[in-house]
């Protein structure tokens, strides 16, 4: 009986050297572009070496294969949008609710629709290569900075801030996913912001009397 084998999702080797760092940055900017040019199933190793300005073994040394380097960009996006995310709640720590609320949802939008062309054509890509681990681990991330954020606020108190925490962001991601593939147009993404931080306050407002 056959066993069937698993392309590994993990780059083959970190870069170490100044060159190297370069090397793979120059990669995945690459990647980016022809991602976005032709599309996840048009693109090639061939062609974002090409696009890279390296050789397709130079590709290699690093990636083992397409999907290797797909989960690589995912994994980059989605950990600078928890960064940002993730540096709001720190700067908020000790004021009002709603705050807090219009800070987080603005830094995570601002995240998002900085590349909004990018954001969405991760999507597909994301749900191929496992995707779901990668945002799951960062989303823990944003939920423990929002659960820690929560417990300094100036107006409130929380019983269950992790729980909370929790119930904000999924609350965040998920219209936030369905605004960018509806183009993400300026008028639409303004409404967004209000929805959203109206949506977590009264949610928090409303956690807080319990």
């Amino acid at each position: 009986m056959k066993r069937t084998q698993v392309a590994s999702l993990n780059p083959r080797k970190l870069p170490a050297q100044v060159r190297s760092v370069a090397t793979v940055d120059a990669i995945l900017q690459a990647a980016i572009q022809v991602l976005l040019a032709d599309g996840f199933e048009k693109m090639s190793t061939t062609r974002i070496a090409e696009r890279a300005g390296v050789s397709v073994g130079s590709f290699y040394q690093y990636f083992p294969n397409k999907r290797a380097l797909l989960a690589a960009l995912v994994q980059r996006h989605v950990s600078e949008v928890a960064a940002r995310a993730e540096r709001a709640c720190q700067a908020v720590q000790g004021a009002t609710i709603r705050e807090m609320c219009k800070t987080i949802v603005n830094a995570f939008i601002d995240a998002k629709t900085e590349r909004a062309d990018l954001s969405r054509a991760l999507y597909l890509p994301a749900a191929v290569v496992g995707g779901a681990a990668i945002v799951k681990a960062q989303s823990d991330r944003v939920g423990n900075a929002v659960a820690a954020m929560l417990q300094t606020a100036s107006d409130a108190s929380f019983e269950q801030p992790k729980l909370l925490s929790l119930v904000l962001v999924t609350a965040v991601v998920g219209p936030m996913q369905a605004v960018l593939e509806m183009g993400a147009n300026p008028e639409l993404i303004a409404r967004l912001r209000q929805q959203l931080t109206a949506l977590c306050v009264g949610y928090l407002i409303e956690a807080a009397r319990r």
